[in-house]
């Protein structure tokens, strides 16, 4: 996996994030490997142009004027989103050490043209993600499921997928990651109209003709 460089200085716990995302910096926590979590900041241009917060796993390199910061592998642990625009506005790195194996949420892409949709199926992805246990430098960015060979009804479970050597991924039941339905047509059948027949009403006069 190629590692994104970024840029990164600590800040204040007690900085207003509003007020730092107002000066275009994004706020964060560094923790893990067995640091202590220090409080970071970005900038926030930067971050979204490096395309962190979009799915995928990427290795950070991080890089600043601050020694103990500095040259830190990371991973974007968590990415809190506006609750209206979805702009980040919050990001948890994780602190890894590259000789030591790790645990994390990898993407799955769905690829290929399933032969069930091709005659009239409908794909049903049951997962979007896997969690997987690898060294850092061999953690897939996502993991490519082919569903090209797929049938109306076929699925593919957790322990049909063929990985990256050194990857895990870490499961107890083989849970279905994607399947082909068949396609469905509701008939809506309309009861005929019932016969009403006119009744006299009480008290009603006859109609002479």
């Amino acid at each position: 996996m190629r590692s994104i460089e970024l840029n990164v200085v600590s800040r204040r716990a007690d900085q207003s994030p509003r007020r730092l995302r107002r000066a275009g910096a994004l706020p964060g926590v560094l923790y893990g490997a067995g640091g202590e979590s220090v409080c970071v900041q970005v900038d926030e241009h930067e971050f979204a142009k490096s395309g962190l917060a979009s799915h995928g796993t990427h290795l950070i390199r991080l890089r600043s004027a601050e020694a103990a910061l500095d040259q830190c592998l990371a991973l974007v642990q968590d990415v809190q989103g506006h609750p209206v625009s979805s702009l980040p506005i919050h990001v948890d790195f994780l602190r890894v050490d590259i000789n030591k194996p790790v645990t994390t949420s990898v993407a799955i892409a769905f690829v290929g043209k399933s032969k069930g949709v091709l005659e009239g199926g409908i794909l049903q992805p049951v997962r979007r993600e896997l969690e997987v246990r690898a060294l850092p430098t061999n953690l897939p960015e996502q993991i490519e499921v082919d569903v090209t060979a797929l049938g109306i009804h076929d699925a593919i479970h957790v322990a049909d997928l063929v990985l990256p050597e050194g990857v895990e991924v870490l499961y107890q039941e083989n849970f279905t990651l994607v399947s082909v339905l068949s396609p469905t047509v509701e008939a809506v059948e309309e009861a005929p109209a019932a016969e009403v027949e006119a009744a006299p009403v009480a008290g009603a006069a006859p109609v002479e003709s």
